[in-house]
């Protein structure tokens, strides 16, 4: 019987991933900023089936209308979040409100041992506010704990188990940064040339889509769960190379013909219809 069970379980975990292979989204990180244009943000995914998306929960805002109102569309959903931003302690530039402020590398390890640290009660109130979210969503979803994660294996392992008891019905996605990602979860790796083997998803973050072949890019990648475009304004940064600003401060009211193009490129470039690109 226990055979029998395990078996299934196999055999579902195949279904389930075969059934979210969905190609190609933007990665729309800075998705939770207060000033961000939900209604011409959608035009992103009109047509698409699944929908597909991905943000970083509580870096630009704590209450997130755009995701929610993506969650609540109608059809079928995939998304991908990241819970704690790791570049900003990688950084130094973690505003107060961020998990890991007042963090580095090493200390952060130390303070995931220990229930009541400071960013363990962080994590847990962001992880509760991300479950509440998509409670009875019809969506398939993948969690990763920490965006670009420069957490060790043992640290990253703890809160990917944590992650799995708050939201069972999530595959979880290790994403740590010039580290090994951990074999039993989804691998995620950023930028043009990273090395993976699937289950994986790939994310240009930080490459700005309107420099990179993306045909080439998305060919090499086809082997991966999902695989996220990238520009600028996604993460509301207009210009790269300016002086950095706090991902609260900045503005993000996109302009809806910035979000048109992005999204005529992606079509240029994947397997998405055409019909489904001129809409």
């Amino acid at each position: 019987m226990k055979l029998f069970i395990s078996v299934l379980i196999a055999i579902l975990w195949v279904l389930i991933r075969t059934l979210s292979c969905s190609g190609q989204s933007h990665s729309l990180l800075g998705i939770c900023h207060k000033d961000v244009n939900c209604q011409a943000l959608e035009t992103l995914w009109q047509g698409q089936s699944p929908k597909v998306t991905g943000w970083l929960e509580h870096t630009f805002g704590e209450s997130c209308e755009c995701a929610d109102r993506f969650l609540k569309a109608s059809g079928p959903k995939i998304i991908r979040v990241h819970l704690m931003n790791g570049p900003c302690m990688r950084n130094k530039r973690c505003g107060r409100y961020e998990a890991f402020w007042g963090y580095t590398a090493a200390s952060a390890n130390r303070a995931v041992h220990i229930d009541d640290s400071r960013l363990n009660k962080r994590f847990n109130r962001i992880l509760e506010r991300f479950k509440r979210r998509i409670e009875g969503k019809d969506v398939t979803c993948y969690v990763s704990p920490c965006l670009e994660c420069d957490l060790n294996a043992k640290a990253r392992k703890i809160l990917l188990e944590r992650v799995g008891r708050a939201v069972p019905q999530c595959m979880l996605v290790d994403n740590p940064h010039r580290q090994r990602c951990i074999p039993e979860y989804t691998c995620e790796g950023h930028g043009v040339n990273p090395v993976l083997s699937a289950p994986c998803i790939v994310d240009l973050d930080g490459i700005d889509g309107r420099a990179v072949d993306v045909k080439t890019w998305i060919a090499k990648y086809k082997h991966c769960d999902l695989q996220f475009y990238w520009e600028s304004w996604m993460n509301c940064i207009q210009l790269l190379g300016k002086q950095f600003v706090d991902p609260r401060r900045r503005g993000c009211d996109i302009p809806p013909l910035t979000i048109k193009r992005a999204k005529e490129r992606l079509c240029q470039s994947s397997s998405q219809s055409s019909d489904t690109c001129s809409r």
